[in-house]
C-alpha cells in the first residue's frame, strides 16, 4: 500500500475516534443529568460498563493513531530524506 493511502486511512480512523469521544462525552453529560434527577428518568443501573472508561480507551487509541501518523509521515518524504533520518 502506498504511504499516502496509509496516512489517509489513519486520518479516517482518527476522525472516527474523535467522533466516538464526542458521542461518549454527550452520553456522560446525559448520565450526570440523569443521576441528578433520578425520579424523572427512572432508576439508574450501575454496572461494570463505564462510559468514562470507554472514553479513556478511545483517547488512548487517538493518541496511538497520532503517533502512527507521525511515523508514517517519514515514509511520505523522498527516499533520500528517509535514509538521512535513519542514519542519524
Amino acid at each position: 500500500m502506498e504511504p499516502r493511502k496509509r496516512t489517509h486511512l489513519v486520518n479516517e480512523l482518527m476522525q472516527e475516534a474523535n467522533l466516538m469521544m464526542a458521542v461518549l462525552e454527550k452520553a456522560m453529560e446525559g448520565e450526570r443529568i440523569e443521576e441528578s434527577h433520578p425520579a424523572l428518568h427512572g432508576t439508574h443501573h450501575e454496572g461494570h460498563y463505564s462510559l468514562e472508561d470507554e472514553h479513556k480507551a478511545w483517547g488512548q487509541i487517538l493518541k496511538e493513531l497520532t503517533a502512527m501518523k507521525t511515523k508514517l509521515a517519514v515514509f511520505e518524504q523522498p527516499p533520500e530524506k528517509v535514509k538521512q533520518k535513519f542514519l542519524h
